[in-house]
């Protein structure tokens, strides 16, 4: 659909046509994007698009829910995004903004494009759609966004053009200074040393992957794809979420090996076939190399099931947190490769291969959005650990605490995306808090403020009739507990919690939470929790801080892998009250529910939920019946009964033990009477077991 109607003619840009269409002629030299801004009216803005649009043939990419515009999309999914090629693009903010959609998009414009943002000329009383996934039920849209307001700040600090409805006679574009003709030409030697490492990788011994890392622009797809076409006597498996994301693999692939351009819809290329990961593990299709391109958009545990079937894998994903991941993903699969592939290889590219260094659309974007966050290297200081709150408006104030305390946040969490930076400033309800060494941050944390819910609604959500927005503890208490009072208490939530890498382990964090609980006491907080992708050292951390598993979700996290836990402790009397059948409701049911529906669960995470079930003394019979099997007067299955009921009255026995013990009395007591590791005999098998049992009677 177009604005056209009766009479209408062609709309005017508020600048001369030939100054934009010099400032694409020098991108196109520079080999550079830049970003124009269209800041007035909806209507006005669409138009002024339009008008550019008319100035090149070249296609454009729309990010746009409203249909007047030609070609709009508004996908809601960034793998419909990440991946692709384009000319030019357009971000309609007039249709809501979201971070993580504008710098995927920004990812996909070429050398020479421009990328267009239409937005308001006064932010200060934008009412952004983009709002409405932050506000959680109770809570009033905030009147001013201190996200736009650092949007509007950084703004100034950037190179991106303006055109404004307001001053459409006095509008210009005023090129910047030439840059040398060394730009004409991409640097593709870090590129090649990447494509002769997956050559390696494909031609060497197995068992050792290679992860590629770059930000977006360093020409990683196009590495695979270069390096396909010189490894053509190979059977290649290329693995992403859609086919559109791979778009330039297959590019490079047919200009290397001199094939036909593959169509969009067409899923191989002479050695190379596409296949989305779900297939990829029901089929197990066979091949001498597998590529995973975008990995960080892929869950983590399928990332681990693909390493275990394919003995030759290279893995390619993007540095910045737009793909949902970013920094904090690569560190924490870096961790996994070096604990179970020790001579993996890593490769990181940093010289852009798209577009020219100094790219002004990189710059400006990485510093609307703070996509190139980075944690700072702490100086040695023996200055006492404080702590303190600090409001939004007050860590606005200070942008490079604001980016120091964000850096954290990314490197702590695996699922960070450039949403997760709007949410920090916008997101009503929120308390933050820092931990310093002098000047120094060292710690943060993040707490949302929960339930005060009245009394239908509370009786409501407990009926299961409403689910209002957020909320997640405070309605999950109500629900589990089947009392409406528990989401009319005040409860915390525990956001994300982040300590500096180079001072984990030093009981930072637990301080942090001690003056966290402090302050949430004195405000009438009832109940603190927190949830997460629950593993033993995370469950132990909270533990010891005296939190309390009262769930355990039954699906495992789509990116993570791993189940997710809620945890929480009362923090007054009252909370205390409400919240402890709740928790002894878990720890009743929780042997059954692992039973059942955690069998799978890694046998450390596994015990450390167990442990927190109250103790009891074992009844004589058992410990009667136990002796006679370990002196060989009774067989196991006769003594089951009686070990499940003894284990029953005292996990910790069983987490003292060896790891090969744990594996065998746990598949014992939750698969089955006879769940045997191959690696034993019948007779090795029964004696592990009769010395367990000798131990625990003792």
């Amino acid at each position: 659909m177009t604005l056209a109607v009766n009479g209408w003619s062609p709309p005017m840009l508020a600048c001369k046509h030939s100054e934009v269409t010099s400032l694409l002629t020098q991108l196109k030299r520079q080999r550079w994007r830049q970003a124009l801004l269209l800041r007035g009216e909806r209507q006005w803005c669409y138009e002024q698009l339009q008008a550019l649009q008319r100035l090149t043939t070249d296609p454009w990419y729309v990010l746009s829910n409203n249909e007047q515009l030609d070609h709009a999309q508004w996908p809601y999914h960034l793998h419909q995004i990440l991946g692709q090629e384009h000319a030019h693009g357009a971000y309609d903010c007039y249709s809501g903004f979201y971070a993580d959609k504008l710098a995927a998009l920004a990812g996909t414009v070429q050398a020479g494009g421009l990328l267009v943002l239409m937005l308001p000329e006064d932010t200060s009383t934008f009412i952004d759609p983009g709002m409405d996934k932050l506000v959680s039920y109770g809570y009033s849209t905030p009147t001013q966004s201190h996200f736009w307001a650092w949007l509007e700040q950084q703004l100034v600090e950037t190179d991106f053009f303006s055109i404004k409805q307001s001053e459409a006679n006095a509008n210009s574009i005023n090129l910047v200074a030439d840059t040398p003709f060394t730009n004409a030409q991409p640097n593709t030697s870090e590129q090649q040393e990447v494509v002769t490492q997956i050559i390696k990788t494909a031609m060497g011994r197995a068992h050792r992957p290679l992860l590629i890392s770059a930000d977006r622009g360093r020409g990683k797809s196009a590495a695979l794809g270069i390096a396909a076409g010189q490894l053509s006597d190979k059977r290649i498996i290329l693995c992403a979420v859609q086919r559109r994301a791979v778009t330039s693999v297959f590019k490079h692939l047919s200009q290397t090996a001199s094939l036909p351009e593959a169509k969009e819809t067409e899923l191989s290329l002479g050695n190379v076939e596409y296949m989305p990961p779900d297939r990829v593990l029901h089929e197990q299709p066979s091949c001498d190399l597998l590529f995973v391109d975008e990995a960080a958009t892929l869950p983590i545990h399928i990332l681990k099931r693909l390493l275990a079937i394919y003995p030759r894998v290279v893995l390619a994903s993007t540095l910045v947190g737009y793909e949902g991941s970013g920094r904090g993903y690569t560190l924490r699969f870096k961790a996994y490769l070096q604990r179970h592939y020790p001579n993996f290889s890593e490769r990181v590219l940093n010289e852009p291969f798209r577009f020219a260094s100094g790219d002004p659309l990189e710059q400006g974007i990485n510093k609307l959005l703070v996509l190139d966050a980075a944690s700072k290297e702490l100086q040695p200081c023996e200055q006492v650990l404080t702590h303190t709150s600090i409001d939004v408006a007050q860590l606005r104030a200070q942008p490079e605490l604001l980016k120091q305390v964000f850096a954290l946040l990314v490197l702590a969490h695996y699922q960070t995306s450039a949403n997760d930076f709007r949410q920090l400033l916008d997101a009503p309800g929120q308390r933050i808090y820092l931990s310093r060494k002098g000047k120094q941050l060292v710690a943060v944390a993040v707490i949302t403020l929960e339930g005060r819910f009245d009394e239908k609604m509370a009786a409501q959500v407990v009926s299961g009739e409403r689910r209002p927005q957020g909320h997640l503890l405070a309605q999950s208490l109500a629900q589990l507990g089947g009392e409406s009072q528990l989401a009319q208490l005040s409860c915390a939530r525990i956001v994300r919690i982040a300590v500096h890498p180079q001072l984990h382990h030093q009981g930072i964090g637990s301080a942090l939470m001690d003056y966290i609980c402090d302050d949430l006491t004195q405000h009438k907080v009832a109940i603190l929790g927190t949830s997460f992708g629950a593993h033993a050292s995370l469950l132990e951390f909270w533990q010891r801080l005296d939190l309390s598993t009262i769930k355990l979700g039954i699906k495992r996290d789509h990116v993570s892998g791993e189940y997710s836990a809620l945890m929480a402790k009362g923090l007054t009397a009252q909370g205390a009250a409400l919240l402890s059948p709740v928790i002894k409701a878990w720890q009743k049911d929780m042997p059954h529910l692992i039973a059942h529906y955690f069998a799978d669960l890694d046998s450390s995470l596994l015990l450390k939920l167990l442990c927190e079930c109250p103790k009891a003394e074992p009844s004589q019979a058992d410990h009667h019946t136990l002796m006679r099997f370990t002196l060989g007067q009774i067989p196991l299955a006769q003594a089951y009964g009686a070990l499940r009921r003894y284990l029953q009255s005292n996990w910790s026995s069983l987490a003292a033990a060896p790891n090969e013990t744990q594996e065998v009395i746990l598949g014992l007591i939750f698969n089955s009477a006879d769940a045997k590791p191959v690696a034993l005999s019948k007779k090795q098998y029964q004696q592990l077991i009769k010395n367990f049992i000798q131990q625990l009677l003792k």
